[in-house]
């Protein structure tokens, strides 16, 4: 089962996408932070314990443009990183792509595609 990371502020949509992952793409999330710097420390203090990051842009404190920064730098090459936000506007499209994100998914017109995408990860996730 791939082990998803997810770096999202809305505790409604955090479950949500928790439910969805489980159920649609077979995906166990490991854990949750809700800011840039909480996701930043726990991916520095567990490096090995996830296969792909699920990251929203606008969190409550920080970006999550800056986690997929720090991850381009700072993943192995079998882990993932995914940004899922809403408005996925082809500047902050750009602005993923430039931080070495390897997709991104709009929250309000395609969820079905993530879960598609996340249920490939399987397939491929390497320990």
């Amino acid at each position: 089962m791939t082990r998803i990371y997810l770096i999202e502020d809305n505790p409604l949509i955090a479950a949500t996408v928790t439910d969805g992952l489980q159920a649609f793409s077979e995906c166990d999330v490991v854990g949750i932070a809700t800011t840039a710097d909480e996701a930043i420390h726990w991916l520095e203090a567990n490096p090995e314990a996830w296969d792909a990051a699920v990251i929203d842009v606008f969190l409550a404190k920080g970006n999550g443009l800056t986690v997929a920064n720090y991850l381009k730098q700072n993943k192995s090459r079998n882990q993932r990183t995914v940004v899922l936000m809403n408005y996925a506007s082809s500047e902050v499209r750009e602005g993923a792509q430039s931080a070495g994100v390897d997709a991104v998914f709009d929250k309000s017109l395609q969820l079905d595609a993530f879960y598609d995408f996340c249920k490939t990860l399987n397939l491929s996730a390497a320990r």
